[in-house]
């Protein structure tokens, strides 16, 4: 076919601009989410075992310096920040585990999720039972630091156990959110694309490698 190919849709039905392609980007990822009912508050995981909550603890304050650490391999002006920071975040992790222990209906902190994400949308398995039509309110943490708040629309619902793989789309987010989103992932594509040219060319080798 001549012409431009991705001058329209897969349907044919209207252009098709650059933005619209990055937003429909999309990557497996980790990342510390938290998420509510629209119209309700973020009470935390009510009844969540307290093995669960120490460990959410453990990975809402770990994750963020691991993430930076393996960032900055080689720089050995911030190698000399890591003792400070593992300092700081042992000191969070005991404030966090005292509140913890004062708050019987939950600690409301973002948990390490396994999702599927782009700039349009998120995939991942909530705790419970939601339904295609409702609001919900997200908390997403990209590494290693990057807050993002953005409302959604459950599109699919599919019951898991006592669990519920979800998928949303976004309905309300900033455009500077959308484009720390999307820039997240097109880095993640590249760091992922690159091991696995440097593996492929260097069998054997391991992270930190020279």
């Amino acid at each position: 076919m001549r012409g431009n190919p991705t001058a329209t849709d897969w349907k044919g039905r209207s252009p098709v601009s650059s933005d619209d392609r990055r937003e429909l980007l999309r990557i497996d990822d980790q990342v510390m989410l938290e998420y509510w009912l629209n119209g309700e508050t973020a009470s935390g995981h009510t009844g969540e075992p307290a093995q669960g909550i120490q460990e959410a603890i453990k990975a809402f304050i770990a994750r963020p310096t691991s993430d930076l650490l393996a960032r900055s391999q080689g720089n050995e002006a911030e190698a000399l920040l890591v003792p400070w920071l593992m300092k700081i975040d042992w000191a969070l992790e005991l404030v966090l585990q005292a509140v913890a222990r004062l708050s019987p209906g939950g600690l409301a902190i973002p948990h390490l999720t396994d999702v599927n994400i782009s700039g349009g949308g998120i995939c991942f398995e909530a705790t419970h039972q939601l339904n295609p039509g409702e609001l919900i309110e997200l908390r997403i943490i990209l590494p290693p630091f990057t807050p993002i708040r953005t409302q959604a629309e459950v599109v699919r619902a599919t019951p898991k156990g006592t669990r519920c793989t979800v998928a949303a789309r976004f309905t309300t987010i900033t455009s500077e959110d959308r484009e720390r989103l999307i820039r997240h992932i097109i880095n993640l594509q590249a760091e992922r694309l690159r091991a696995r040219n440097r593996n492929a060319a260097y069998p054997g080798m391991r992270p930190g490698d020279p």
